[in-house]
C-alpha cells in the first residue's frame, strides 16, 4: 500500500508573459561590449598618462554601465534566464538545438544560474546549466541533419511551431496532411514568423495571473510529453476538453444521450473507436493517444497517464499493490462528480474503478469484459486493412517431419526452450546471436545442439539456402531505440531500430513461393510502448496488425508485448495451464514470503524489481525486505531455476538477460498449435 499522503501525484506547467528582446539584441550588446574591454585594455597600456587617465575611467564607467544592462536582462528573464512558459532553443551535450518550453522550478530556491526546460518530442526536462536562446533564432538553431535523420527531432519540431502558431493563432488547415502542414509550418519560421513575428508567441498574462504560477511549485513527478495534440499544457486546449467532457456529461445525465455516442476522453462527438475499459469511445486523435500511452509506465510502476483519457496534469494511484493505472482530476471530478478528487486524496490506501466492482460511478462505468476489449482494441487500431494469412492445412501424423527454425536475436534460447518443452522434434536450431552471456545460456543449457550465427546483418541469402529450407523464423529486434520509455531514441529508421530491417529482409528470402504449399511461419516480437507511426510502419512491412499478450495473465509479472505473425490461432484467449506460476509466492525459495502477488515488468535495471520508484520491495525474509533472487526471477519468466547460472555470472548479468527475454509461457501458447504440422518426440 502506498505511505499515507502518496496516493497522488502532481504535474503543474506554467507560463507567463516577459517583455520580448530578440536574439539579435543580446549578440549587439555582447559584441560592443567585447569592443569597449578591447578599447579598455589597449588604452590601460598607453605609453601617455594624460591619455591613458581619463579614457581609463570613461571606459571603465562604459564598460561596466554595459555590463550591468547585461546582467540585469539575464536577471529579468523570470530571474533564471527566460519566463515561465517561453519557447526557446536549448544546447545539451551530445544534440543539436533542440526546441524546449520553460517550465516552473521544483522549489523557490533554485540557483538563477539554472533552468527548467522540458524538451519537445520526448518530453524530458534539464536542471542544468546549459546555454539557451529565443524561438526566434529559428533560422540559427534549426538543424537539417537532425530534421532528416531524427524522427523525435522532427517531432519536437513540429511540436514547438505548433504551440507557436496556436498562440500566434496562426493555422495551417490549408494542408492536406501532416507533411505538408509542417512545410507550411517551416515555411512560416524561416520567414520571421509574420504577420505577428515573434512578439505573437510570447506567453499570454493569463497564464500566469490564473494558475498562480509565480507561487507555485511542482511536484517531483514530471509526465512525459504525448502527441501535441492531447497536450494539456496547452491552456486553450486544456478549456476546450474540459468544456467539451461538460457538455458530454450534461447530454448524457440530463438529455438521455447514450455515454457511448461521445469520446470519454475528451467530449468530442465524432467517434473512431470503442473505449476499451469504459462505458464510452475515442474520437480519432484520442485512440492514437491511448494507443502510444495505456501501457506505458513510470519509474515508480504507475502508468504515465490517467487510465480513462491517457492526459491529466494530477492524477491519483490505485494504492492496491498489483494495480498499477491511475486517475486524473479532471475525469475524477467531470465524470464521477464534482470535488470527487480532493475527497479521494483522504482515502489511502484507494481502490481504482478497476479494482472495485463494475458498478456505475457518475457516469464512469468499467465494462465487464475489459480485458477482452483491450485485446480487440490493440488487433484492430492500425489504419491499414491486409489481406489475410495464407491458411496451411494441418498435415496428417504419419507426413509430419522435424522442424527447422531460424531464430533472429535469439537471447537467451527461449524458442528452443519451449520446442522441446513441448517435445517438437527439432531437426535443426540455428541462431543469430551477438550478446557472449547469451550465447554461454544457450550453449551450456542446451548442451550444443543450437547453432550459433554471427550478426544477423552477415547472413545472405546463399547462407539460407545452405541452410534451409526453414519452416519458422521467429525473432524480436532490441526496442531500445523503439520504446516511448527511452528518450534518446532513434526510431525506427535509426540506431538499433533499423535491424528490424533485417528481420524483414529474412522474411521475405526464406517466404516459400505461391506454388510452395510447404507450410512456413514466422512470428516477430516488440514492445507494446511505441510510437504510433512506428507500429504502423511496422505493420505496413509485415502486412498484418499485431496482437497484444501480457504475460501477467499466466506468470506473476506484467509484460506486455506486440506479436506480428501468422502462426495458427494467435488471436484465441490466453489461458493457463496447470504447470504455470500465477502468483509471486509461487516462485519464492523456501522460507522467503511475497509481499504481492504480482510484480510490476522487470526490465534489465535493476530498480525494477522495486514496487514503486521508492517502493517496498516484493519479497520479505527474517522479516527485512529483499529483492528477488535469480533463481526466482527465472521462475517468473518461466525457466528452470539456475537456468542463467553459467560463466560465473553476477546477478546483474543474469538479470540483463531476463530482462530482455521472452516470458516462457507466452511463447508456449504461440507455439502449441505447431503440433498440428511437425513431428513431436513420442
Amino acid at each position: 500500500a502506498q505511505a499515507p499522503g502518496t496516493n497522488h501525484r502532481t504535474s503543474k506547467r506554467t507560463r507567463r508573459q516577459r517583455w520580448y528582446v530578440p536574439v539579435q539584441v543580446y549578440h549587439a550588446i555582447l559584441l560592443l561590449s567585447s569592443w569597449l574591454a578591447a578599447i579598455l585594455a589597449l588604452c590601460g597600456c598607453a605609453p601617455s598618462q594624460s591619455i591613458r587617465t581619463p579614457c581609463f575611467h570613461l571606459l571603465s564607467f562604459l564598460s561596466f554601465f554595459f555590463l550591468s544592462v547585461i546582467s540585469s536582462f539575464c536577471f529579468l528573464l523570470d530571474r533564471k534566464g527566460f519566463s515561465i512558459g517561453e519557447l526557446v532553443w536549448g544546447k545539451v551535450k551530445g544534440f543539436s538545438w533542440w526546441p524546449g518550453l520553460v517550465v516552473a522550478w521544483k522549489s523557490k530556491t533554485s540557483p538563477p544560474s539554472l533552468r527548467r526546460v522540458e524538451w519537445f518530442g520526448d518530453g524530458m526536462y534539464s536542471e542544468v546549466k546549459i546555454q539557451l536562446l529565443p524561438f526566434a533564432a529559428f533560422s540559427e538553431c534549426f538543424c537539417k541533419n537532425s530534421y532528416a535523420s531524427l524522427p523525435t527531432y522532427k517531432d519536437a519540431v513540429y511540436q514547438s511551431l505548433e504551440l507557436a502558431g496556436e498562440r500566434c493563432s496562426k493555422t495551417f488547415t490549408s494542408a492536406a496532411n501532416k507533411v505538408e502542414e509542417l512545410k507550411a509550418m517551416l515555411d512560416w519560421a524561416f520567414g520571421g514568423f509574420q504577420p505577428s513575428g515573434p512578439e505573437g508567441f510570447a506567453p499570454p498574462d493569463s497564464y500566469g495571473k490564473n494558475n498562480g504560477f509565480h507561487n507555485s511549485s511542482v511536484s517531483d513527478y514530471q509526465p512525459p510529453a504525448k502527441r501535441k495534440y492531447h497536450d494539456c499544457t496547452s491552456l486553450l486546449h486544456l478549456i476546450f476538453k474540459l468544456s467539451s467532457t461538460e457538455q458530454m456529461v450534461r447530454e448524457v445525465t440530463v438529455n438521455g444521450k447514450k455515454i457511448e455516442d461521445f469520446c470519454l476522453s475528451c467530449g468530442n462527438a465524432n467517434i473512431e473507436i470503442f473505449h476499451p475499459l469504459f462505458e464510452g469511445s475515442l474520437c480519432f486523435r484520442c485512440k492514437e493517444n491511448f494507443t502510444e500511452t495505456l501501457f506505458r509506465y513510470d519509474d515508480d510502476g504507475y502508468q504515465s497517464y490517467c487510465t480513462v483519457c491517457c492526459a491529466g496534469l494530477e492524477v491519483i494511484l490505485c494504492g492496491n499493490t498489483s494495480c498499477c493505472r491511475c486517475f486524473c482530476k479532471d475525469c475524477l471530478n467531470m465524470l464521477v462528480g464534482p470535488e470527487t478528487f480532493d475527497k479521494l486524496k483522504e482515502v489511502d490506501p484507494w481502490s481504482c474503478y478497476v479494482c472495485l466492482p463494475p458498478k456505475k460511478y457518475g457516469v464512469l462505468k468499467l465494462r465487464p469484459d475489459w480485458s477482452v476489449r483491450v485485446q480487440e482494441f490493440f488487433a484492430n487500431n492500425s489504419a491499414f486493412e491486409f489481406e489475410p494469412h495464407r491458411v496451411y492445412p494441418s498435415i496428417p501424423a504419419h507426413q509430419r517431419r522435424p522442424i527447422r527454425v531460424l531464430s533472429l536475436f535469439d537471447g537467451i534460447a527461449t524458442g528452443y526452450l519451449v520446442l522441446k518443452d513441448l517435445g517438437f522434434k527439432v531437426e535443426r536450431y540455428i541462431a543469430s546471436e551477438i550478446c557472449e552471456d547469451s550465447i554461454a545460456v544457450g550453449m551450456i543449457k542446451h548442451e550444443g545442439r543450437i547453432e550459433y550465427v554471427n550478426d544477423v546483418r552477415t547472413i545472405t541469402r546463399k547462407h539460407l539456402a545452405e541452410w534451409g529450407p526453414f519452416d519458422l523464423l521467429i525473432g524480436g529486434s532490441p526496442c531500445n531505440d523503439l520504446s516511448m520509455v527511452n528518450p534518446a531514441r532513434k526510431g525506427l529508421f535509426e540506431g538499433t531500430g533499423r535491424l528490424f530491417f533485417e528481420y524483414y529482409r529474412m522474411l521475405t528470402m526464406m517466404r516459400p513461393k505461391e506454388d510452395d504449399d510447404r507450410p512456413f511461419f514466422w512470428l516477430f516480437e516488440n514492445v507494446v510502448a511505441m510510437s504510433a507511426h512506428d507500429k504502423a510502419d511496422i505493420c505496413r512491412f509485415l502486412e498484418c496488425n499485431p496482437i497484444l499478450i501480457d504475460a501477467v495473465k499466466v506468470s506473476p509479472a506484467h509484460r506486455a508485448r506486440y506479436f506480428w505473425g501468422n502462426l495458427p490461432g494467435m488471436n484465441r484467449p490466453l489461458a493457463t495451464s496447470f504447470t504455470d506460476k500465477l502468483e509471486l509466492q509461487d516462485c519464492l525459495e523456501i522460507g522467503r514470503m511475497a509481499k504481492f502477488n504480482k510484480v510490476r515488468t522487470i526490465t534489465t535495471k535493476s530498480n525494477s524489481i522495486k514496487q514503486g520508484k521508492m517502493g517496498p520491495l516484493p519479497v520479505s525474509m527474517n522479516g527485512k525486505e529483499d529483492y528477488l533472487w535469480c533463481t526466482e526471477m527465472e521462475s517468473i519468466f518461466g525457466f528452470p531455476k539456475h537456468y542463467t547460472d553459467v560463466n560465473n555470472m553476477g546477478r546483474g548479468q543474469r538479470q540483463k538477460l531476463l530482462g530482455r527475454s521472452w516470458s516462457v509461457p507466452v511463447i508456449r501458447h504461440l507455439f502449441a498449435p505447431l503440433k498440428d504440422y511437425f513431428e513431436c518426440e513420442s
